[in-house]
């Protein structure tokens, strides 16, 4: 599977939509990754098995968009999201962060709970 066959069943937000997500909901999963990424590639068909598996809604937001690159320094700043792919689960403006490729699909669906 590519990067953007695994993608496609996530759902695209901005940054501002993806603050707005992690603030207001409980669950709220987010992946950030751009295609260029080879660490990127490897995790995403791993995270696009899970969601769609579980039935997990994934909210991708592509840190290479050149023009939301402001509200996502700001993001990953916020959450301390220091490297791609990074996943979060925001539940009501708290937030667990993990950017790590080698989680398998087991141990991705954990941290998704």
């Amino acid at each position: 599977m590519t990067y953007q066959e695994a993608v496609s069943v996530f759902t695209p937000v901005s940054a501002k939509e993806a603050a707005q997500g992690i603030k207001e909901e409980e669950g709220y999963v987010l992946f950030i990754g751009r295609s260029t990424c080879p660490y990127c590639q490897r995790f995403a068909p791993k995270l696009s098995q899970v969601a769609r598996e579980g039935g997990v809604t994934v909210h991708y937001l592509a840190s290479d968009d050149a023009a939301d690159q402001a509200g996502i320094s700001e993001l990953r700043q916020k959450y301390n999201v220091t490297t791609v792919p990074g996943l979060l689960v925001g539940d009501k403006g708290v937030a667990r962060v993990v950017c790590d490729s080698s989680l398998a699909p087991d141990e991705i669906s954990l941290f998704i709970g």
